[in-house]
């Protein structure tokens, strides 16, 4: 396993930021954004017979689906759809044992139940109205696209994600402090979502050379990996649920736990 000492070092002083995406949690939960958009395409095709999800993106469906219903019952829909009964994965025990800043675009609570288990304190920022209670001093979650156990706040339809940026601005300003200050390691994300994407090209622009490393876990084929390389991400080549135990371990030696 290859944990870069560099990393290491960071993660010991409290000094990297975990982004962690779908990649994390999918084997743990066992529901992915396709059986979420199966599952809601199904409801659909119940009053619509003829309708074919097939090449739909889960946006699409949710799109439709409130086009028929409502965006009320959609994001209960998406609540009821995700398991909140899981135990967290080795990965999300070792990822709140040693990160103080978490940010997700995962709806499910595994981060939550993690820190539970080993007993840790942690603020939950899941909406923008939250965004004033972080603090560099506290552990915090910030959980970019909502929350499960409030479905009000999940983001899914494009309306949501286009105005992402008004209706979430302190949140994705607190994000832009946070990254920019500190080096960023990417977990089980595919690094595709629109608004981390402008973030991140902001960094690059106006820090330039100053900018922090980024690292991306991940098994990411030779294109993918030129790109993420030509974006100034250092790519290990390595499972989130291999990864982040060995990293952990070798924090906690580092630190002196």
């Amino acid at each position: 396993m290859n944990v870069p000492q560099v990393i290491v070092n960071d993660v010991a002083r409290r000094d990297v930021v975990l982004f962690a995406g779908a990649g994390l949690s999918i084997d743990t939960l066992g529901v992915g954004g396709r059986e979420i958009r199966d599952s809601i395409a199904a409801e659909i095709e119940s009053g619509y017979p003829g309708y074919d999800h097939s090449s739909r993106s889960l946006e699409d469906v949710c799109d439709e689906y409130v086009a028929i219903y409502d965006a009320h019952r959609l994001v209960n829909k998406l609540a009821e759809l995700i398991p909140t009964n899981r135990a967290p994965s080795p990965a999300h025990v070792a990822a709140v044992e040693c990160f103080q800043y978490i940010l997700t675009t995962n709806w499910d609570n595994l981060f939550e139940k993690a820190f539970d288990q080993i007993g840790k304190g942690k603020q939950v920022l899941a909406s923008d109205a939250e965004a004033p209670n972080f603090s560099f001093d506290q552990t915090n979650l910030v959980k970019l696209h909502g929350t499960v156990d409030r479905p009000l706040t999940l983001i899914a339809t494009t309306d949501q994600y286009e105005n992402y940026p008004e209706t979430h601005k302190q949140l994705l300003d607190q994000v832009a402090t946070l990254l920019a200050q500190r080096a960023v390691l990417y977990v089980g994300y595919g690094l595709r979502d629109e608004h981390i994407r402008r973030v991140l090209a902001t960094i690059r622009r106006t820090r330039g050379v100053w900018a922090r490393k980024s690292y991306a876990v991940g098994k990411f084929d030779p294109v993918r990996t030129r790109l993420l390389e030509s974006r100034n991400f250092e790519v290990i080549q390595a499972s989130a649920q291999d990864f982040l135990p060995a990293l952990a371990a070798r924090a906690a030696t580092a630190s002196g736990e």
